[in-house]
């Protein structure tokens, strides 16, 4: 789905909390021209954050435009999509220049020229009428030319100040490099695609990217250079702070009972993570008394917390490493397991050679992440705490 500026609505979400910090840090890095890749392991509310960020600048009256890219298989479709958000947000001037020069450009299609300028909402009542019923292009003529498309839109737009042009929110999109990946689109044109967003950065077009704590892994895997996402800033999402997750079970369960005994309910939470706090919420609407929390902690929210999110780590240990890599995966979890929740370092003389890009993997599936002073540490307490289980360290 592609929302613009004039329909901002639809990116509200009144229920939305906290988060302040960040959304403060992002329209910072927007007034100082830069784009913004958010990272943060998953379910802690990064789409969340990129649609408040974006709604709020359109209350302030700038410009935006929102693609949610999570079922996206076809790059064509997206380069479509694309181009209608950056097109359609474009002020009247800059997209008037942006249509003459397309009109010149002698090295892309005619029939692709004018179905990009019908996009433009500048174009005249006379143009209109050549190019309403100007079919999209064909997904291989779009992709053929995409390369000399996006820089002829860099080109216009580089003359323009930053802040005349709409901040474009792209979310999901690892997970839209995974569905093309599936669909065998090569490395090649998913660098070219990357490289392109990078050249419109450059060129003053802000970004706010959805990404996710591993999405550089996901590049590494498949031997795409990080240099497509340099110039992002960018801002983690972390899950709540304890007080943060006090004052949403508060709200949530105000004069119910269990609002008087959340202290024990925060102990016994494994993480903090919204998603963990969504879950316990109906469960604690009901009781009556501190024996009734501590009962619904123990046989009914934890239960299923794990039910939500462990299964998933299972499967991907099964799915997403081949026979000879496991024992070393087993290995690298062993020792940060054996270590306190801080984590530990990884000797890698004690490892087989390809343990780094075993280790690789691990970031990619949310396992591991990057802890303090060179350790490496479990993405979540609740994962720590299932490994051990599986492993007899519990």
């Amino acid at each position: 789905m592609t929302v613009l500026a004039p329909h901002a609505h639809l990116l509200h979400n009144p229920k939305f909390r906290f988060r302040d910090k960040e959304i403060d840090q992002i329209h910072y890095c927007w007034s100082d021209g830069q784009s913004v890749l958010l990272t943060g392991i998953r379910r802690t509310g990064k789409s969340e954050v990129l649609k408040a960020a974006l709604w709020r600048y359109a209350q302030a009256g700038q410009a935006i435009a929102h693609l949610d890219v999570q079922d996206q298989n076809n790059l064509a479709k997206f380069y479509q999509d694309l181009l209608k958000a950056v097109l359609g947000a474009l002020p009247r001037d800059i997209g008037e220049q942006l249509g003459q020069a397309l009109a010149q450009a002698m090295q892309l299609p005619n029939a692709l020229c004018l179905w990009v300028r019908r996009q433009i909402r500048s174009v005249s009542v006379a143009e209109l009428v050549d190019v309403e019923l100007v079919p999209p292009p064909e997904d291989a003529h779009l992709v053929r030319h995409w390369q000399a498309l996006s820089e002829q839109i860099a080109a216009t737009l580089a003359g323009q100040s930053p802040d005349a042009l709409p901040v474009v929110g792209i979310d999901e999109l690892p997970f839209m490099l995974e569905n093309l990946l599936r669909e065998h689109v090569s490395a090649n044109e998913l660098i070219l695609m990357l490289a392109s967003l990078r050249k419109l950065r450059d060129a003053g077009l802000r970004f706010i990217i959805a990404g996710s704590i591993s999405f550089e892994n996901l590049l590494s895997l498949h031997g795409i250079p990080h240099t497509v996402l340099g110039g992002l800033a960018r801002q983690n999402i972390p899950p709540f702070s304890r007080e943060e997750a006090q004052q949403y079970l508060t709200e949530k369960l105000r004069s119910r009972p269990a609002a008087e005994h959340l202290e024990h309910i925060l102990d016994g939470l494994p993480d903090y993570v919204p998603e963990f706090l969504r879950i316990a919420e109906p469960y604690l609407f009901s009781c009556k008394d501190a024996n009734a929390c501590r009962h619904a902690l123990s046989n009914d929210i934890l239960p299923a917390i794990r039910r939500a999110f462990l299964q998933q780590f299972d499967e991907r240990l099964n799915k997403n490493y081949l026979s000879g890599e496991l024992p070393t995966a087993h290995a690298i979890l062993d020792r940060i397991a054996q270590a306190d929740a801080a984590g530990a370092a990884i000797d890698g003389r004690a490892l087989p050679e390809d343990y780094q890009r075993v280790l690789l993997k691990l970031q990619y599936d949310n396992f591991l992440i990057e802890g303090e002073g060179f350790n490496w540490c479990f993405s979540l307490n609740l994962i720590r705490q299932w490994w051990r289980g599986q492993r007899g360290m519990a």
